[in-house]
């Protein structure tokens, strides 16, 4: 499905009612995330420190990070937006996209609705959106960063892979892959798509499929997203109306709840939410907003105090300020897509139990943020820490890296520990201490481990070495050693096995088995 993407370029400078000719940036944790033309012809970029930032402009205004702000500003072009278009997926403040399909009919094609788009907002209004129109909405959006004002930017059908082709890597916006990438001479989206997927997962690791989806002009969701069978809704009603955005968002808390253990008991995740406002005198605000990759209790809440901001905040004389409070608040999943395919389950089926500790884990996540509880996944590798991927809670479970022949694999069974700090020992035989030579052979067969803790095992039983040279092609991260199993035991009679590692003739154990 072709997209269109109206993106705002500034928009937190521009809804802060401030002139993008001044140098003005907006900082968050002390580094400029958005910076006005006026601050860049003063030398500013994003990424500099405000006290590097303010070297180069003196006289440089900066903005703290308001999303509400933000939000609320946006209200207005929304409203105006909706008179044009009967649909459209609000991703953040300044960025919105348009399925292309049916307006483009009813205006008589993608040129004639772009321009009728631009004619909403006339020059003098200072906001004139940029607009592009691709068969992906990434591509879309990249299409708007570079379309002409007043013009816009239609890459033709079919050719949303070579429009993307000269962007620059760190267009994706990942910078470990960045890196990586122009180390090895992967400089643009066009030469990242070209590579295969298999080794894209085997090189990059299985979180770049996603990126390469995107190079590809694909809008890579690899969930089963469809329509619900049947209307997923809750709606609450506030008695008496909320006149104000923090007791009408209160009141909505409870309603998100049960809205995400509705989905959860059938198994689905949202990935696309209507939120739909109505007061005691019959006014109605909605809006429809899109998850990057889905929803959680924490990012509806969000969205549904962004929507109350812009329409009983709002300041613009273009946005209908309602006559009465909100009498009620109603949510609705517009698309869904199966659980199966967004994350690992915990303990086989959905169950009770699995139900509480899905709620649980959404409760902990609020509090701690996104980055704040992970599942782990085993995907491919040659050790036990390279097989481990640590997934955020409630994002897609990626594609992990296929059962490819990894040389120097340890076989199976898995350690059951793996030690965050891999404990140094030593390793004798009955003439001193064991080595490993260049070619993998070891010096002598060994009889005993000492521990940092001077306890003096028995070497009952050994495997290996099985040796990995890995990143011969840079210097900075190469890294050659080998890998055993010892079986030990104790002067008590107690057997122990682990993985031991061996790098310079110094040995680690990297893993216990149970």
């Amino acid at each position: 499905m072709r997209s269109a993407a109206l993106w705002f370029a500034h928009w937190p400078i521009t809804a802060a009612g401030l002139c993008l000719a001044d140098p003005v940036v907006v900082v968050e944790g002390g580094v400029v995330t958005v910076c006005s033309p006026g601050a860049y012809q003063h030398g500013v970029r994003i990424g500099q420190r405000r006290r590097e930032a303010k070297s180069h402009s003196p006289d440089l205004a900066v903005l703290a990070t308001d999303p509400y702000r933000d939000a609320q500003a946006f209200e207005a072009i929304v409203t105006t937006l909706l008179v044009a278009v009967p649909r459209l997926e609000v991703s953040e403040p300044g960025l919105c996209t348009v399925p292309v399909a049916g307006p483009s009919r009813y205006y008589g094609g993608e040129r004639e609705l772009t321009t009728h788009l631009l004619n909403l907002w006339p020059e003098s209004s200072g906001q004139t959106p940029r607009i592009g129109i691709a068969d992906s909405r990434f591509g879309a959006y990249c299409a708007a960063q570079t379309a002409r004002e007043r013009t816009g930017e239609i890459v033709p059908t079919g050719r949303t892979q070579e429009f993307l082709a000269p962007f620059p890597i760190s267009t994706l916006g990942i910078e470990e892959l960045t890196t990586l990438s122009r180390r090895l001479g992967i400089h643009t989206l066009g030469q990242f798509a070209a590579l295969p997927t298999r080794a894209v997962l085997s090189r990059f690791g299985s979180s770049a499929a996603l990126s390469h989806a995107l190079a590809r002009g694909i809008d890579p969701t690899p969930l089963a997203i469809h329509q619900p069978t049947q209307e997923l809704t809750l709606a609450v009603e506030l008695d008496p109306p909320a006149e104000r955005v923090d007791i009408a968002t209160f009141t909505a808390k409870p309603l998100v709840g049960e809205f995400m253990e509705l989905l959860t008991q059938r198994g689905l995740a949202c990935t696309q939410l209507r939120v739909d406002l109505h007061t005691e005198h019959a006014e109605e605000n909605t809006r429809q907003w899109r998850a990057s990759p889905v929803f959680d209790s924490e990012t509806i809440l969000e969205r549904i105090r962004w929507q109350l901001a812009g329409w009983l905040g709002s300041t613009d004389a273009d946005v209908a300020m309602p006559s009465a409070g909100i009498s009620l608040i109603r949510i609705t999943a517009d698309e869904v897509a199966g659980s199966a395919d967004l994350q690992v389950s915990l303990w086989g089926e959905m169950s009770a139990a699995d139900r509480r500790a899905v709620r649980g884990l959404d409760r902990v996540r609020g509090l701690l943020g996104s980055a704040g509880v992970f599942t782990v996944l085993l995907g491919g590798g040659r050790g036990p820490s390279d097989r481990v991927h640590y997934v955020p809670w409630g994002k897609p479970t990626p594609t992990i890296d296929p059962p490819m022949p990894w040389p120097g694999q340890i076989p199976a069974p898995s350690p059951a520990v793996l030690h965050s700090n891999p404990l140094p020992v030593d390793v004798f035989g009955a003439a001193g201490p064991v080595a490993v030579t260049a070619r993998g052979d070891v010096t002598e067969r060994p009889v005993r481990l000492e521990l940092g803790n001077g306890k003096v095992h028995t070497i009952t039983a050994w495997a290996g070495p099985w040796l990995t040279d890995e990143h011969w092609w840079e210097a900075d991260s190469h890294r050659r050693f080998a890998r055993f199993q010892l079986l030990t035991s104790d002067s008590n009679g107690s057997q122990q096995a682990h993985l031991c590692l061996v790098q310079r003739n110094s040995w680690l154990i990297e893993a216990t088995y149970d």
